[in-house]
């Protein structure tokens, strides 16, 4: 599937195959953009759909995007603690990506969030 986004603290596990059906010759930089697109898309139509409803129902954003960024604080903090110090190599990564994945979340929402403004007001 083209839309799914796989397993995000890898990039290197990625199956090329969604991306060859869009092209026939080999282009690295090319097919890595389009891996970023498939990995970014979902989350610019949510935000993109979450700022449209805030809009509609005249909800105060800095109220919403205050509880959001609280709640991905509480979510990122779990998995600080559950990063690993003993156990494989491979483990002792992948804790560590996920909470780096959950703190880089927390930041692209919030730029997306912002840049989402101009896209739902017209």
């Amino acid at each position: 599937s083209f839309f799914g986004t796989g397993n995000i603290s890898s990039v290197s596990s990625f199956e090329l195959k969604s991306v060859y059906r869009f092209m026939a010759v080999f282009n690295p930089f090319l097919m890595g953009g389009m891996l970023l697109f498939k990995i970014a898309l979902p989350f610019v139509l949510v935000v993109a759909t979450f700022r449209t409803i805030t809009t509609l129902e005249n909800i105060n954003k800095t109220a919403v995007l205050c509880l959001l960024l609280i709640l991905a604080d509480i979510k990122s903090m779990h998995f600080f603690f559950g990063i690993r110090t003993e156990g494989s190599w491979k483990d002792i990564g992948q804790s560590i990506s996920i909470f780096g994945i959950a703190n880089f979340i927390i930041v692209m929402v919030l730029l997306l969030f912002m840049s989402t403004a101009r896209i739902a007001s017209g």
